[in-house]
């Protein structure tokens, strides 16, 4: 009888299907190189069942998640620029409107709520009066992607259910821990902001004050990232966060990043444990 018990549960097992999840993170234009990574998985075989994003990692998350097809997103980044995406804002809070982000998404995918998207996809904020971890599923997808990316002190931030919420980088940048709890079995986190240790110098001031913040918060995201069963780290240079001139260069990064680990994460989500 116990052998018939531990063949059932083994049988059981191996039917299971493991969940990927996947935790994009924010880098503002460095988020391009998620693109690369969907490519892999998707060339691959390797369907995402559940996505969580904070910033532009929620914009390319819910772009994914609401089916916009790889061919129209990489047209999408090539044809990019601020002029599309920012509004002046005559407020004191940011000098930016993000509601050129929400019309982005609802151009892309429609005007979707949560419940419409075709995978399980959650965008990660800040909430500006408590400092809390505010995870955004449900509502408009459109206002939650323009809430995970409202840059401090440059977009405008957003009313959400009585929250004043911003960028979810100062609290969650790669949210796997998210992602998990969301009830993936195989985690692959997608850092996109520059390696610690890069090839060459910031070259001004401004460059030294991006340089500062991306390894910031890259540090802090260390305990989160050990959540994750697959780390991909694409952008080897220090390519700024507001250049939007490296879709071609950031796509094939996250390509190239994603690709060694294709045999891994195919094992990972066929192992099984008694």
């Amino acid at each position: 009888m116990k052998i018939k018990q531990l063949k059932n549960k083994i049988v059981s097992l191996v039917k299971r299907k493991k969940t990927l999840g996947l935790a994009l993170g924010g880098g503002a234009a460095r988020g391009i190189a998620h693109v690369g990574v969907f490519k892999v998985l998707i060339e691959n075989g390797i369907p995402v069942d559940m996505i969580a994003g904070t910033s532009s990692g929620a914009l390319f998350g819910a772009l994914f998640a609401g089916g916009l097809p790889l061919k129209e997103m990489e047209r999408a980044t090539r044809r990019a620029g601020w002029h599309r995406l920012v509004r002046i804002a005559l407020s004191r809070r940011g000098a930016v409107s993000g509601e050129s982000m929400v019309r982005l998404v609802e151009d892309s995918i429609g005007k979707k709520d949560f419940k419409d998207l075709k995978i399980p996809f959650v965008a990660v904020a800040s909430d500006l009066r408590t400092g809390r971890k505010v995870v955004i599923d449900r509502g408009g997808v459109g206002q939650a992607v323009h809430a995970s990316s409202a840059i401090p002190g440059v977009f405008v931030p957003v009313h959400i259910n009585g929250k004043l919420l911003s960028d979810g980088m100062v609290v969650d940048n790669v949210p796997a821990d998210v992602v998990r709890k969301m009830g993936a079995d195989v985690v692959i986190a997608v850092d996109v902001l520059p390696k610690i240790v890069l090839s060459s110098d910031p070259e001004n001031m401004v460059e030294v004050v991006e340089r500062s913040l991306d390894v910031g918060v890259k540090l802090a995201s260390k305990r989160i990232l050990e959540q994750a069963d697959f780390v991909i780290e694409p952008v080897e240079k220090n390519i700024r966060p507001f250049s939007l001139n490296h879709a071609d260069e950031l796509i094939e990064m996250g390509r190239a990043a994603a690709a060694p680990l294709v045999g891994a994460i195919r094992r990972k989500l066929l192992s099984f444990h008694l």
